[in-house]
């Protein structure tokens, strides 16, 4: 048996490797049975066209799920729910001055012990403008947030991000520069703006602000309309944490409509860039360099980059085109952070309509998928499905990853 033990990240890890961080042992393998852990949970009030599982996110121990339908303040004023990871719902949240097309639960994201649900369509600055509201794990409403400078049509809250101590939120219809340009806005955790950050070749149409994550002491941000590489080929922006610009990443093809950039994450030391009209994803260092191009091991599916999550050591890829059980039943697929494809998952209830996969989470050992198409609760209700992964390996890989734990001792045999 070969023994060495020293500073090592995530990505040096390999299936089957087994060692030692702290006092405790660890063996890093692959569920081969990951769909064997399905847990299927819908709103304990869910209702038609309520669109529950529209976003995911999960983190802190918890699973948050936006509805966008919802009408409890008026018709799709919107509302989200908080679960615990083995699916007990614990709470429903709403605005505390919802009212109707609000669609608060549009974007839901959780981090740093708050979770931040995003209204695009709220009507404080101009129609809509757009907030985002920030509550306490246990659903308490702690602040109301939007841009210092809103406008109508900013759809400020459309994306929402949390983490490393920051909130950041997405106005892709924010006309500062040009037309829909876009911007996002940096806040602390408290809501109090930091600053506001657009793209430093912004043009009209780029829509900046589509899509935002933050993780990895990174603030990467979607701009699906940008034309470098052709008419809406898109890009997406890698920042530090104060809101300097650090990059500018596209796709390594060119292609028009290609929308690079309509889905972004960022942790375990990678990027993570979705190009659903190219059916596949793209992985980047934290530099944005890219390492690999990922797409479905079984073929060209329908909408397979709509959703990206990256986590716990895996990346998560939603397909909600993908037509395993039906038309537009969809489909999820898990890789490891190199880019090679471990499984593929779908909803064991799967039907034509589902879109499984239309939005994706990872986090404190479960892979949280939404289908908010799912009509159980009556036609669009929707749902979602919680899986687990090996939660052990994913408890400290990610604080590897981030160097809070510089020595581990890793054994092969």
């Amino acid at each position: 048996m070969a023994f060495y033990s020293g500073s090592k990240t995530n990505q040096n890890l390999v299936f089957g490797d087994k060692g030692e961080i702290g006092n405790s042992s660890f063996t890093y393998s692959e569920a081969a049975t990951v769909a064997s852990t399905e847990n299927k949970i819908t709103a304990s009030d869910g209702a038609a066209s309520d669109g529950f599982g529209q976003s995911v996110a999960v983190g802190c121990g918890r699973i948050v799920l936006g509805a966008i339908g919802d009408d409890d303040n008026g018709g799709q004023s919107g509302s989200a729910y908080i679960f615990d990871l083995d699916g007990t719902q614990l709470a429903k949240i709403t605005a505390s001055d919802g009212a109707a097309t609000d669609y608060f639960g549009t974007s839901v994201a959780v981090g740093n012990d708050r979770i931040v649900v995003g209204a695009y369509g709220d009507d404080d600055n101009g129609s809509d403008s757009g907030s985002a509201y920030i509550f306490d794990l246990d659903g308490t409403q702690l602040a109301k947030i939007t841009a210092s400078d809103g406008a109508a049509t900013d759809y400020f809250g459309l994306s929402v991000a949390v983490g490393n101590g920051r909130i950041v939120v997405g106005a892709k219809g924010d006309d500062n520069i040009p037309n829909n340009s876009g911007s996002a806005y940096i806040f602390d955790i408290d809501g109090t703006q930091l600053t506001k950050i657009t793209a430093s070749d912004a043009n009209s149409g780029d829509e900046f602000g589509s899509s935002v994550a933050v993780g990895s002491g990174r603030i990467v941000v979607g701009a699906p309309g940008d034309d470098d590489n052709g008419s809406n080929s898109g890009s997406a922006y890698i920042f530090d944490l104060d809101g300097t610009q650090l990059a500018k990443i596209t796709a390594s093809e060119s292609g028009s409509q290609v929308e690079f950039g309509s889905s972004v994450a960022v942790g375990s030391g990678r990027i993570v860039v979705g190009a659903y009209n190219r059916r596949s994803a793209y992985i980047f260092d934290l530099d944005g360099t890219q390492l690999a191009k990922i797409t479905p091991s079984d073929g060209d599916v329908n909408y397979f980059g709509y959703s990206v999550a990256i986590g716990n050591g895996r990346i998560v890829v939603g397909a909600y085109g993908d037509d395993d059980n039906g038309n537009n039943s969809g489909s999820t697929y898990i890789f490891d952070l190199d880019g090679t494809q471990l499984t593929k998952i779908t909803a064991s209830d799967g039907a034509a309509d589902d879109q499984f996969g239309s939005s994706v989470a990872i986090g404190s050992g479960r892979i949280v998928v939404g289908a908010f198409g799912d009509g159980d609760n009556g036609s669009v209700s929707g749902s979602a499905y919680i899986y687990n992964t090996n939660e052990y390996y994913d408890d400290y890989v990610e604080k590897i990853a981030d160097n809070r734990i510089g020595q581990y001792t890793r054994l092969t045999g």
